[in-house]
């Protein structure tokens, strides 16, 4: 709002009734009930932050509540903005909590909370609307700290004076939630995964875990399914038949083919790989299936393997309770080619003729999808009814499965609450956000092991490196078969790195070819290092014998 406006004290008005009212709904349905998520985010958003009174204050500054003001978007919202969402609107631009910004002490305003709502009504009224900013939503508004500075980043804070709060008999719920911290910005992954591996993984111990290749699903399964299974121990992969110790390598080979199989194999996800939905299925909620992949997955982001990187970004996002634009969702990433169809003929809905022949054709349809209101709908409810049918197809329908999926993850630390807590840490580990290896990316993550200047065999070294970058030309232009992720899998036992990184940087190395003998590149996952033999001064030659070791790589120490 601005004083050009002519409207804009009449908006300011609307605007912070709607609040007014908001708070009086919440404070009367706080006072009814013991709702713990309402508590948790109404007591993390208004959290008392007590300053101990310096000398010479006045009574009047001792003792306040430090409160973000928002503007609800219906009068009778009872869910302020998410922590995510209000990091979100504060990164863009669009405001910066109050009570993390300096405060100026000469334009704070205090309320006593023996105000009525009339009269707390009457006093905000009696501000200058110009000290409101519109953040950019219907929603947000900020106090603006500085008219003559609109753009910057600091924004005043209304100071709440508590001193005639009643001091006993405060609500035993809130103080149990006195821990809790609103998040201003997003915590970064690595940070979570590092927390989370020093309170539940242990150090030093480790738990057996036999795998056979060809029922790899099936084995992991009755090893976590075990009485003795530790999920806290670090696991020691050992793949039957083969003789590799586990030094970190079949552990990351473990759980990168692990996250394949529960995607392709467990028949708990239908779609694209990162266009997945949950499959509906009774048997395999029954079978408890469900359940099981989310404790695998749980299993292997634990212990700083990957995630499933599958998931339709708007499912992950529902599942994480965040309301996503599914008024622009692609319905041609819907498994169903049928529903596919049903959901373009809603989205093709243009006049009111169409209407008509879409409330007669699919109207009983989109009733059983949760819109019995198609019947009196108009064009204009068109894209909130195509919304409300693609949530009921990709989520709703299959709460079930996705509830018994994330009681898996939970049942491992409370995974599912960590990453629900910080979904947009989490996204690209269950969505396909990744960002494909390039030549020079993929020459960053090693180092060169040369034999010392001027000797014979750093000349060779040098001949061979300088077929190595010919051969990663050759990749990075699509002119082989191999990528750089096949080579990372050779090397390290990963495709990618990890979000806790390597646990030291891998390497490459040489080895003197024995006349008469032709022996292939060896890599050891263990050690992290690919062993190139020395003198090879042909691209293609070299090209020829790592696509022969990957391609004849059968296990460990089996190539």
């Amino acid at each position: 709002m601005t004083d050009e406006n002519e409207n804009g004290t009449q908006e300011f008005h609307s605007v912070m009734n709607r609040v007014f009212n908001a708070l009086d709904v919440a404070r009367r349905d706080l006072a009814a009930q013991r709702n713990d998520n309402v508590l948790r985010v109404t007591r993390s958003t208004f959290r008392r932050r007590r300053r101990a009174p310096t000398t010479g204050a006045s009574n009047e500054s001792a003792g306040v509540w430090r409160v973000r003001l928002f503007l609800l978007a219906l009068a009778d919202q009872s869910v302020l903005p998410a922590p995510s969402e209000s990091s979100r609107l504060s990164r863009e631009g669009l405001g910066i909590p109050a009570h993390d910004q300096q405060a100026f002490v000469s334009e704070r305003s205090y309320v006593k909370l023996s105000m009525t709502l009339l009269e707390f009504n009457s006093y905000v009224e009696s501000l200058n609307s110009a000290q409101w900013v519109n953040a950019g939503t219907p929603e947000v508004f900020y106090r603006r700290s500085r008219l003559e500075q609109p753009n910057r980043n600091s924004f005043n804070d209304f100071l709440i004076d508590d001193s005639d709060e009643e001091k006993e008999g405060e609500d035993e719920a809130f103080g149990a939630l006195e821990s809790y911290v609103f998040p201003v910005e997003e915590v970064d992954l690595a940070v979570l995964l590092s927390d989370f591996r020093k309170e539940f993984v242990s150090d030093g111990l480790v738990s057996n875990i036999c795998i056979r290749r060809k029922k790899l699903i099936e084995s992991a399964i009755k090893a976590i399914s075990r009485v003795t299974f530790c999920w806290n121990n670090s696991p020691y992969i050992e793949f039957v038949g083969e003789d590799g110790d586990d030094m970190g390598g079949p552990q990351r080979e473990f759980f990168r083919l692990l996250m394949i199989e529960v995607q392709t194999s467990m028949g708990i996800f239908e779609g694209k790989a990162g266009q997945a939905f949950f499959t509906y299925d009774q048997a395999a909620l029954d079978g408890h299936k469900y359940f099981q992949a989310g404790r695998l997955i749980a299993w292997s982001v634990a212990h700083g393997g990957p995630c499933i990187k599958a998931l339709d970004p708007s499912l992950y996002q529902l599942m994480c309770g965040q309301e996503p634009q599914l008024e622009q969702f692609d319905c041609s990433v819907l498994p169903d080619p049928d529903v596919q169809s049903r959901a373009k003929r809603i989205l093709q809905c243009k006049t009111a003729e169409d209407l008509s022949a879409l409330q007669q054709d699919l109207g009983d349809w989109i009733s059983e999808c949760g819109v019995p209101g198609i019947f009196s709908a108009t064009i204009g409810d068109i894209p909130k009814i195509y919304a409300y049918v693609v949530k009921h197809y990709i989520f709703l329908r299959t709460a079930k499965m996705v509830n018994q999926f994330t009681e898996g993850m939970n049942g491992f630390g409370n995974l599912w609450d960590l990453v629900r807590n910080n979904w947009i840490a989490f996204l690209p580990c269950f969505t396909d956000m990744r960002t494909p290896l390039t030549k020079s990316s993929f020459k960053a993550i090693f180092k060169y092991e040369y034999s010392p200047r001027g000797t014979n065999h750093r000349e060779k070294e040098e001949d061979t490196i300088y077929s190595w970058e010919l051969v990663l030309n050759l990749i990075e232009d699509k002119l082989s078969e191999l990528t750089f992720e096949d080579l990372l899998i050779f090397i390290t036992g990963a495709d990618e790195v990890p979000t806790l990184g390597f646990p030291h940087k891998p390497s490459i190395d040489f080895y003197t070819q024995e006349a008469g003998m032709r022996r292939l590149p060896y890599a050891s996952t263990c050690a992290m290092t690919l062993f190139l033999p020395r003198g090879i001064t042909e691209e293609q030659e070299l090209h020829d014998i790592l696509k022969q070791s990957l391609k004849d790589s059968c296990g460990f120490l089996k190539v």
